[in-house]
């Protein structure tokens, strides 16, 4: 019998804060090759139209610049969070998700269950699926290389400390051959390049880091 395949729900968070007001959740369902089955992207409304809330963000900006331009044209929609949660529970069941994964999983595990303590009713997965954070993944299999290590040195990509950088903005242009790539910061266009970032990984044969969340990735010093 053949070996049924995994099916990953790729999560992205934009959070008001620190504390972890999740105010846009974006998502796909993807295959390892970066196959998108289904992308959902949406407005938690009760965030969203916090305005104390929002403009305390890092990226408040991003509510003109970004979100009053998509929200005209319908590309995204306000939608209270209850309904965000039931829509993600239908899609996991639906197509079978069976691989939670996001980049940096730690925090949208955790920003996810904050605001779903404050608007939530139930879990937010009624069932425990794998877990796959892909910064682990994306520095065990392609970041700490020889090319990139060199790549990110030529390209300044590189902290105070001295430590390469090795966030999904950096993995993206590594892995797509886009070196002036610039992150959106917006949840659905992040999990996009995520899922990209994933299926580079899973095309590169190596062992899988499947439940390493809460660890730090790798240090990879400019040395």
């Amino acid at each position: 019998m053949p070996k049924a395949q995994n099916i990953f729900l790729v999560l992205d968070t934009e959070t008001a804060d620190l504390t972890g007001n999740v105010y846009d959740v974006g998502y796909t369902i993807t295959n390892k090759r970066g196959e998108i089955l289904r992308e959902y992207t949406a407005l938690v409304s009760e965030i969203f139209t916090d305005a104390d809330l929002m403009m305390g963000g890092f990226y408040a900006k991003k509510t003109f610049s970004h979100y009053a331009p998509m929200l005209d044209a319908g590309e995204i929609s306000l939608v209270p969070w209850l309904d965000i949660v039931s829509t993600m529970q239908a899609d996991i069941a639906a197509y079978g998700v069976n691989v939670l994964a996001a980049y940096n999983l730690g925090f949208d595990k955790r920003v996810m269950a904050h605001t779903n303590k404050l608007l939530g009713n139930g879990p937010v997965f009624a069932t425990a699926p794998k877990m796959l954070d892909i910064w682990q993944f994306a520095c065990e299999t392609k970041l700490n290389s020889a090319t990139y290590k060199t790549l990110a040195f030529d390209q300044g990509w590189v902290s105070a400390a001295g430590n390469i950088r090795t966030g999904a903005e950096y993995a993206y242009r590594f892995c797509a051959g886009n070196w002036g790539f610039i992150e959106d910061h917006t949840a659905l266009s992040d999990a996009k390049i995520e899922t990209s970032i994933l299926a580079a990984c899973f095309a590169a044969k190596k062992r899988v880091p499947y439940g390493i969340v809460n660890a730090q990735p790798w240090r990879i010093v400019n040395a």
